[in-house]
């Protein structure tokens, strides 16, 4: 039976409660359960633990506690942040459609459920920490694998249909003058340069004033992008004389 670490994030289904705490099952792990004392269910004082949580509900807690031989798990709902607990919910269901798009791509195979996780999952894990990760980059042909080419070629065709590559946009507000003789042509050399960054496309309002889309993949690749073209920026301020503002649009 395999049993969760100290500290890991769980998603777990209460099923029984007592005056002094809760038992619940961990739904990554069938099998096992955990205790959560009153102490660990929310900061402060409870005077009735029933208040705060409900049998059949489904809670984020973190493993406090594990004796495999005792079969005893603490867990703790008081010690994670809302964020924490957004993000394992939202990682948990990524990881069940991962696993619903290996089964389609198994029984392209004629193979089961049980082949995908053996003949596929030590793969996508190797580089990845999920499934879903792992099949997202597939998905962007950014999977770098030795998985084998009847697997990469199913799964290949399973997830482009099914998943769709992110896109997170940033705008800026670009404002550039010149007072050099040949200043216009500096500003277009300039804007070409800033052009040519990847996922960068600029867009004229009126002299001197135009705006900048950048498109990446995630939200911390776009601000890398955003932070070149301040650099790009701060360089032709200085060797072309060119006076710029660069705003993030609100």
């Amino acid at each position: 039976m395999e049993y969760p670490s100290v500290d890991e994030l769980v998603l777990a289904t209460v099923k029984k409660i007592l005056p002094y705490g809760a038992f619940c099952s961990l739904d990554e792990y069938p099998g096992v359960e955990a205790f959560i004392h009153i102490s660990e269910v929310s900061p402060g004082w409870i005077r009735n633990i029933r208040e705060h949580i409900k049998e059949g509900q489904k809670v984020v807690g973190k493993i406090m506690l594990v004796q495999p031989e005792t079969g005893q798990i603490d867990l703790s709902l008081k010690r994670i942040s809302e964020a924490d607990r957004k993000r394992k919910q939202e990682s948990f269901k990524l990881e069940k459609r991962a696993q619903r798009l290996l089964e389609v791509a198994a029984k392209k195979l004629g193979k089961n459920v049980e082949d995908a996780k053996r003949e596929v999952i030590p793969f996508l894990l190797k580089e990845y920490d999920g499934i879903y990760p792992a099949l997202e980059a597939l998905s962007e042909d950014k999977l770098e694998t030795s998985l084998p080419k009847k697997w990469l070629d199913a799964l290949s065709e399973v997830v482009k249909e099914e998943i769709k590559p992110k896109r997170v946009e940033l705008r800026a507000n670009l404002q550039l003058m010149s007072h050099a003789s040949d200043g216009i042509e500096r500003i277009k050399q300039l804007l070409k340069k800033i052009a040519e960054l990847q996922g960068v496309s600029i867009h004229y309002v009126g002299a001197p004033k135009y705006y900048m889309d950048v498109v990446a993949g995630d939200y911390k690749t776009a601000e890398k992008t955003l932070k070149k073209i301040e650099g790009v920026l701060e360089e032709a301020s200085r060797k072309e004389k060119i006076e710029y503002s660069l705003e993030k649009a609100k």
